[in-house]
């Protein structure tokens, strides 16, 4: 009975060191900026910006993006030290461009993850394709 307790202790605490590692590896992915925290290498960062996104109350809001590894995390600003929100792209079911009626190169683009769709702005055609052309290439690789 001695022995099996301690088997099950030792998998707690086994099962403890790996759920931190995993929290301690989603900050790393995330650019915590807690000093007790590891940093991230910039050059694990495969694309960063301004983007606009719809709000929950509906209004365009401007938030900085980050690509990182198999992380899209959009934060407050760029100091990065609110989170808002953190997708994993192999979520991402879709993304494309959104044809405009003038028939000029578009600045809007659409996420989908499941059945929900997302709409984002970038500051230029060129940025808003860059964006998708990084996604898409991203979810081709996994």
């Amino acid at each position: 009975r001695r022995e099996k307790v301690a088997a099950f202790l030792a998998g707690v605490l086994l099962s403890m060191d790996l759920a931190r590692s995993v929290v301690q590896r989603l900050l790393v992915l995330l650019g915590s900026r807690d000093p007790s925290e590891p940093s991230i290498p910039e050059e694990c960062v495969t694309k960063c910006g301004h983007l606009w996104r719809v709000d929950s109350s509906g209004r365009w809001v401007k938030r900085w993006f980050e690509l990182r590894e198999d992380v899209l995390a959009s934060y407050k600003a760029e100091d990065r030290t609110k989170l808002k929100n953190a997708i994993k792209v192999s979520k991402i079911s879709r993304i494309e461009l959104t044809p405009t009626l003038e028939g000029e190169r578009p600045t809007h683009f659409v996420m989908t993850c499941g059945t929900s769709s997302y709409p984002f702005r970038g500051e230029t055609p060129d940025d808003a394709s860059s964006w998708v052309d990084t996604i898409e290439k991203r979810l081709r690789a996994q």
